[in-house]
């Protein structure tokens, strides 16, 4: 049972305000045309340490391109494409690669403000039908002669199909990297004093959000190549994270669920690192890092979450 709780917390535990006015404070606003078009590579490393051994170290990466549909006075349009590596990053064996042919291409088409301030998703319900459609088809692929391990896997499934029900679930869940993205536009960081502030993170699964405790200041800033990096240090709070696990365990009628949260320890740590250019309003390079480290019922794990975007020059 405590395999069962490992794997769902470190399925799902992948979940993922302010203004001033300072001389010295950097502002980063997007400057962007329609037509204008990026290309970055995106890097993801996953890495997993039970009772002080390395039990898994994925990686897998792939580029997106991030083109401008439509610029106005007031929001952009865009769209971020890429092809997917599905037989990598869910370990499906080559054979079956064909199989999963119709999924390769993904198309997000989202807004944000005129300053670069992600607003939403527009075709979240067919990226959500999309994706439901694709854990069906791996269930399938991966247990088709393994009707009891299929059907463990669809219940424990069941709560991240939820998410690709919902607007907030979708970008949330599925799409992080956009959301680090847009994370800095639209402000001013004063490059002398940091900033902390308490950061509601929304709970894709329903319920209350978790607080994270939030650290941002300047690193540095390269006036002659207009570029600077901003650090992004925060600490989930571990009781908020705890509450919104059991609730989730629960609805997955998980046994002994309640008993085995009450003393589980959870400490979430993200340290994540963004450098942009200021004049032009793209990132150059985004390095996020999490690290999470859980004890359920005496049962210590380690797990370390990576992702690195970074732009392609022509």
């Amino acid at each position: 049972m405590k395999s069962v709780l490992f794997y769902c917390f470190f399925l799902f535990i992948s979940f993922t305000c302010f203004s001033q006015n300072d001389t010295s404070a950097i502002s980063l606003v997007s400057y962007w045309s329609k037509g204008d078009s990026f290309n970055f590579k995106i890097t993801k490393v996953q890495q997993q340490w039970k009772k002080g051994e390395l039990s898994k170290n994925d990686s897998s990466s792939y580029i997106a391109n991030f083109l401008v549909l439509d610029s106005t006075a007031s929001s952009y349009k865009i769209k971020w494409s890429y092809k997917n590596d599905l037989v990598s990053e869910y370990n499906i064996p080559s054979k079956f690669a064909s199989l999963l042919s119709k999924y390769q291409v993904t198309e997000v088409i989202y807004t944000t403000t005129e300053m670069g301030q992600f607003v939403g998703i527009e075709n979240w319900k067919e990226i959500g039908k999309m994706m439901k459609d694709l854990v069906a088809d791996i269930t399938e692929t991966l247990y088709k002669d393994k009707p009891k391990e299929k059907e463990a896997f669809k219940k424990a499934m069941q709560a991240i199909e939820s998410a690709y029900s919902s607007k907030e679930g979708v970008e949330q869940f599925i799409f992080k990297e956009i959301q680090y993205f847009h994370f800095p536009f639209g402000y001013q960081f004063s490059q002398t004093t940091p900033l902390t502030y308490e950061q509601p993170i929304p709970n894709m699964f329903g319920g209350s959000t978790v607080r994270g405790d939030t650290k941002l200041y300047i690193k540095g800033v390269d006036k002659k190549n207009s570029t600077f990096t901003l650090m992004q240090e925060m600490k989930l709070n571990p009781e908020d994270t705890r509450k919104m696990l059991t609730e989730l365990f629960r609805k997955m009628n998980v046994p002994s669920t309640d008993k085995m949260m009450e003393s589980a320890k959870i400490d979430i740590n993200d340290t994540n690192q963004y450098e942009y250019d200021y004049l032009v309003g793209t990132p150059i390079k985004i390095e996020t890092l999490r690290k999470t480290i859980v004890d359920i019922d005496k049962e210590k794990a380690l797990r370390i979450d990576k992702i690195k975007i970074e732009v392609l020059k022509d």
